[in-house]
Order: structure tokens, then sequence, then C-alpha cells
């Protein structure tokens, strides 16, 4: 899978057309490789090589049990047996998750139930509907006639009919994203209609967001037509400024993985202004209070990466005045579980006086364990869901709107 990064990254389109100053001074900070970009590396290139063997062996459906055998034959293959080369690819990325001490038959299987299948099914479905339906994955893009040496690649590219649609596979758990009015998910679409699209008459595009760890899948569509009006009404000019590093910046929820967001000034501004009352009351309006929590999750982040920025820099031999580090707080540990249980069994003690009580492993656990319908068979009738916790949220938010007891007996109370 392509590795290299343009200036104006698609996947950074959000930030870069937002807040146009931003993309020139990113570009001068390389890139952070963290344990979570690694992780996701090889995900992505499990899936790729997934749908790569899916495709070349025509497969007719999306089989259960290809990771379980697959795992059998990558295991007898380390013992000297042979397995094809078509799957050499997949074996690396299975010895790159063990040398990152990731389990690499989870991520396999994640990968291939809640991403691999959809996406193959789709390709099946849609070659029922015309035989000449072409599924490309790792298809690069290239986005030039509307972002200055703008470029990237989709996950996944499917074709047909008057049809295109792209896919974007997230291994992140962290939160849902909606592929609604998307731009990363637009410029994926947009390339893919500059480039093996233009050889269809297209009429509608279809943009899928797939989270696997969060089970959360996320669609949007759009026409043909109205991605190219996006594209060059609002895409372009943005682009041009970002490429110049013109423009003024514009500080929001789009700096949360901004690489200059710990020293950016504008950020830094907003965070001092935030909670000021722009009227003549020593307290806040109920509009104000809702503005400080609209914007309390962006500014949460950049304290954190501020903190840590200044942490890194300060381990590396910068100094920040009136500051200093030193040793965090530590936990005490037994270095050898096993025979601190022998010598309290010796002393005379009673196991279930040191021992924790054995406990049922999480939902997420068993149904790994048993496979979703297994789960459903011998546990369906266990499970139950209580009430969540009142949280308060913005309008977008897709969940009905909470009624507690209180709310639904009001009537009686008054």
């Amino acid at each position: 899978m392509p590795t290299d990064h343009a200036i104006l990254a698609p996947s950074a389109a959000k930030r870069w057309m937002t807040c146009t100053p931003s993309a020139r001074l990113e570009a001068q900070v390389p890139n952070k490789d963290t344990a979570y970009t690694r992780e996701g590396t090889i995900a992505h290139s499990m899936a790729e090589q997934l749908l790569t063997i899916a495709l070349e062996q025509q497969w007719t459906g999306w089989p259960d049990d290809f990771p379980e055998k697959f795992r059998m034959a990558h295991e007898a293959a380390a013992e000297g047996g042979q397995l094809a080369p078509l799957f050499n690819e997949l074996r690396s990325a299975v010895r790159q998750a063990q040398s990152e001490n990731l389990d690499p038959w989870e991520m396999m299987q994640t990968v291939s139930e809640n991403y691999c299948r959809i996406v193959y099914e789709d390709f099946l479905q849609a070659r029922n509907e015309d035989p000449e339906a072409v599924l490309l994955i790792e298809q690069r893009l290239k986005l030039g006639e509307y972002v200055p040496e703008g470029f990237g690649s989709s996950d996944a590219v499917l074709i047909y009919g008057s049809t295109l649609q792209v896919y974007d596979l997230k291994y992140g758990k962290g939160i849902k994203v909606s592929a609604k009015h998307n731009p990363q998910m637009m410029c994926y679409a947009l390339g893919a209609v500059l480039g093996p699209g233009e050889l269809y008459d297209l009429d509608t595009v279809k943009m899928t967001i797939i989270q696997p760890r969060l089970e959360w899948v996320s669609t949007e569509e759009t026409t043909y037509w109205d991605l190219l009006k996006w594209a060059a009404e609002e895409l372009k000019p943005a682009a041009i400024m970002a490429y110049q590093g013109a423009g003024e910046f514009q500080p929001g929820e789009h700096c949360r993985f901004c690489n200059v967001a710990p020293r950016c000034k504008a950020l830094a501004a907003k965070a001092a202004t935030l909670n000021a009352s722009r009227g003549d009351s020593a307290l806040m309006t109920n509009e104000e209070i809702a503005e400080a929590i609209r914007n309390a999750a962006s500014l949460k982040s950049w304290i954190a990466s501020l903190e840590a920025y200044a942490l890194e820099k300060a381990l590396e031999g910068e100094t920040f005045p009136g500051f200093k580090v030193v040793e965090g707080r530590s936990i005490r540990q037994i270095s050898d579980p096993t025979r601190a249980m022998a010598i309290l069994s010796d002393a005379g003690f009673e196991e279930s006086s040191y021992v924790k009580p054995k406990e049922l492993k999480t939902i997420t656990d068993l149904e790994k364990l048993l496979k979703k319908k297994g789960f459903a068979e011998l546990l369906g009738d266990l499970v139950i869901k209580p009430q969540g916790k009142p949280a308060l949220v913005e309008e977008s938010d897709p969940r009905p709107v909470f009624n507690s007891a209180k709310e639904d007996f009001k009537e009686y109370l008054q």
C-alpha cells in the first residue's frame, strides 16, 4: 500500500480547507510513527491482501473460516510446508503484527468479517446487476486538476453500471466518523471519478466509511455533477490558498490531529478567550455555555497535545521557564505472582484470601470465542442493555432525545 503523502493529503482535507495556512506549516513537521499508525498500516495491508486473494481466486462468497484456515496454513508453512506465493504478502502482514505484539489472527478476523466481507459482497451484488463490474484495491488517485500536486489512494473502488463507490477502512476505535459531506471521502471519490471512472458514463457516486472495531458503516450518496460542482466551487479555491500558505488560521474541531496544534497561537488565543462574556453580565448565558461545550473537545485535545509536546521536547533537553521534568508516581507490583502465591500457600493462607475470584469475560471477548451466531444462540437471551447515562451532545448526533423517568411521569408529579 502507498506510504508517501501529499502536502494537501485527502485525509487532512477538512483541516486544510478550513484552516488554509496550516498545510504548509504541517509540511515542515515529520509525520510521527506511532504504535497506532503502525497498527493501522498492518490492518490496511491485511485488508488489501484478503481482497486481492478473493479477486484472484474468484470467490463466489465471503468465507467465515478463511482466517482460521490461513492460520493453520501459515503455521504449517513456518514448519517447512508450502504456501502459494499469492499468500506471501498476507504472511508478511501477520509477521509485522506479531513484531508489534498484536494478535494477527484477531486483527485478520475483525478486518475480514467487518470490512472485507462488506466490500466483496457489494462487488458480488454489483456483478449480478452488471457483469462488467470492477473492484479496484488500493487505487492510486490523482487530484492535480483541482488540488495542486494532489494525490492519494482509496482502499477500494467499485464501479458498476453508472455508479462509482469508494470505500475507506478506518481501523481505529476512537470515534465514529460520518461519511456525510466528508471532504476526505469526497476527495477520494473525485480522484476515482477523474481516474478509472473517466471510462464510464457515471451518474451516482457513493462514499462509504467502515470502522470494523466499532462495527460502524456510514455511506453518503451524491451525483457525479454535484461532486464536480463541489470540487470546482469549494475544493479548488481552498486547495490553491492552502498550497500557497495563504488565508487566516481558523482553530476548531479539525485541529485535533494537526501536527502543529501544540504551538498554534490561533488555537491558544481561542482557548484564552473561550469563556469571555460578550454581554454585560458576569455570568455566561445558555448560548455562551453551549458554545463553550461545543469547543471543549478540541480544546481538551489541544491541551493534551501541548503538554505532550512540551514533555517530549524537555526530555530532549529543551527548557520551558518555570517547569522541570520529574519522575512520575508509580504503583508497586509483585515481580513474580506465581512465586508469591506459592509462599502464601506454604504460609497456610487459604487461596481465596489472596486470589481474585473468577469472572466471566466481557461480551466482546465471548463473541470472539463463540463467533456472533454461536453467542446469540447460547447467551443471547441473557444479554441486557441497561439505560445509558445521560449525555449532552450536539443536535446533529443521531441518537434519540433522552427521556428520564421524571419526564415520563411529569404530568402525574405536578
